[in-house]
């Protein structure tokens, strides 16, 4: 799918840098899969809306899943709480010190979904249930259980987490060969646990964490085969040391990082914080204006227009707006994209949003001598996983881009490429030129439409359409998109072409989350084939 996409200048690290920087504290203390539990058993406590962790965790020989009393095993994880009561856990696990050299792979990788049935309440405890995703080829840490969990309260700051549950004692997993893995509900079957030589979670399970408040504390647990215990301490408030003795015989260790992705970053704060002491002076209101193109202020009406190019966020571009305007008349914002006017945005104790009127639309001027020149450093990075003879190849380039505008909504988009690194085909290593193509946008109350042509990214060359239909006070959207593009890249003496054959047609609907800041999308893709 060839998608119309504006790259912006700016660090690609700052998402995950401000997550681990900005985030409030959340509790990091996982089982060995990487969700909230105890050593092995996983918990129905309920996690923070955006919460997000990562982290490792070892297994030993006697207990290893995969291979068991041959190769120990390291397992990372990562773990989302997606939506309200909904998380998401990936975790691969790889074998240690495999012998045959170059057989390793990547290892098993397993998608589980926890949802939570019903929260804690003073007489009630929470319960949980956890699938693993069925269309995995070696799922040894398969976790298919109801689980409940309840807190009490023994000091002011001392608690008791009890948890218990029941494993189920078969799956689902493909019978299939990772070469041959083209369809992911082909080949499905039910496998019993108890032909494994270590039987994860299959029957019923318990334990509890005595713990003092959030940052240490002592775990016991049955996990349906042994009896285990272990400690763990959290350092700064979001990262977790652990290790456990399990049946005391072996140990297993692991760590983990905790942060939460839905607050504000900082820099919001801190202009909403300005914005409610002193106002800006008249030096900082013209440097924040120069943040700016086109603009222009309607004080008898009260607006003001203005297209920011220099952040992500067009919220941020708004709090800069406002404060750069200080106590003026001006109490609607409308941001344009390529001069096109989006709508009128007010900013009083909550954000409103109303639809332009054909003669606000058609009264926007598009002055290009009010547009700055534009350029931007964007990293592209391309990989494939899971070959045995190499774990991971990957291709690596930096994009030089520019932007300019021919008329209202028209642009031209084009750079240079600079290849970094290349394993993953046989294209040569040149500088070459990026991307190029013309893309018009227009909009008009509730209808938006980005259309393209040129050389896209994707090594697709060709047309390319997409409408929108959008009240963007609501929650609702649908979309419709189609192309006919063709298959390019450069060689050393030259660009190589096929023919465009490739017809493209996607119709969509969207919902739109308050919180967390999430599109659910449905979406049908027809490619009628050559």
């Amino acid at each position: 799918m060839i998608q119309f996409v504006r790259s912006r200048r700016g660090n690609v690290w700052f998402p995950f840098l401000l997550a681990l920087c900005l985030s409030v504290p959340v509790h990091a203390q996982t089982n060995i899969s990487g969700k909230p539990g105890l050593i092995y058993i996983p918990s129905a406590r309920q996690t923070d809306d955006g919460a997000f962790e990562l982290g490792y965790h070892f297994n030993p020989i006697r207990y290893g899943f995969r291979y068991n009393r041959r190769h120990s095993e390291g397992i990372y994880f990562a773990n989302l709480t997606l939506l309200p009561r909904l998380e998401v856990n990936i975790n691969l696990l790889r074998v240690n010190n495999e012998l045959k050299r170059g057989q390793k792979g990547i290892g098993d990788r397993q998608l589980d979904l926890k949802y939570l049935l019903l929260k804690e309440t003073h007489k009630r405890p929470s319960v949980a249930v956890i699938l693993s995703a069925p269309f995995g080829i070696d799922n040894s840490l398969s976790t298919n259980a109801l689980v409940a969990s309840k807190t009490f309260r023994l000091s002011n700051r001392i608690f008791a987490d009890v948890t218990a549950g029941f494993g189920s004692p078969v799956f689902i997993q493909r019978d299939e060969s990772e070469k041959s893995n083209y369809n992911i509900f082909n080949s499905l079957e039910i496998v019993r646990k108890k032909d494994f030589d270590y039987r994860y979670l299959s029957g019923p399970f318990g334990g509890f964490n005595l713990r003092f408040e959030n940052k240490a504390g002592f775990m016991a647990e049955w996990d349906s085969q042994h009896l285990n215990a272990g400690i763990y301490a959290t350092l700064f408030k979001r990262w977790t040391i652990q290790a456990g003795i399990l049946n005391f015989d072996q140990i297993t260790f692991g760590t983990s990082y905790a942060v939460n992705v839905l607050p504000l970053p900082r820099k919001f704060h801190g202009y909403q914080e300005a914005a409610r002491t002193a106002p800006a002076d008249a030096v900082d209101q013209q440097k924040l204006l120069n943040n700016f193109e086109n603009l222009s202020i309607d004080s008898i009406a009260g607006k003001v227009a203005y297209e920011q190019r220099l952040y992500r966020n067009p919220y941020l571009g708004m709090l800069e707006m406002q404060r750069a305007l200080g106590d003026s008349s001006v109490k609607e914002y409308v941001p344009m994209f390529q001069g096109v006017p989006i709508g009128a945005y007010r900013m009083d104790k909550r954000i409103s949003y109303r639809p332009l009127a054909k003669r606000e639309m058609r009264s926007r001027r598009f002055l290009l001598n009010q547009y700055k020149f534009d350029f931007w450093l964007q990293p592209v990075f391309a990989a494939s996983f899971g070959y045995r003879e190499k774990n991971l190849q990957s291709n690596t380039s930096l994009l030089l881009q520019t932007q300019f505008y021919l008329w209202k909504g028209m642009s031209v988009n084009a750079g240079v490429l600079f290849p970094i690194t290349n394993d993953l085909d046989n294209r040569p290593k040149i500088v070459r030129p990026a991307p190029v193509f013309l893309n018009q946008f227009l909009a008009s109350g509730k209808h938006f439409v980005s259309a393209s042509a040129g050389y896209f990214y994707n090594d697709q060359y060709g047309l390319n359409v997409q409408y929108r239909h959008h009240d963007l006070s609501g929650r609702w959207s649908f979309g419709l998109e189609g192309g006919l593009t063709g298959l390019y890249y450069y060689t050393k003496s030259g660009i190589y072409y096929e023919n465009m054959d490739n017809l493209l047609l996607i119709a969509d609907a969207a919902y739109k989350l308050s919180r967390p800041d999430l599109t659910l999308k449905l979406f049908r893709r027809q490619v009628p084939g050559r």
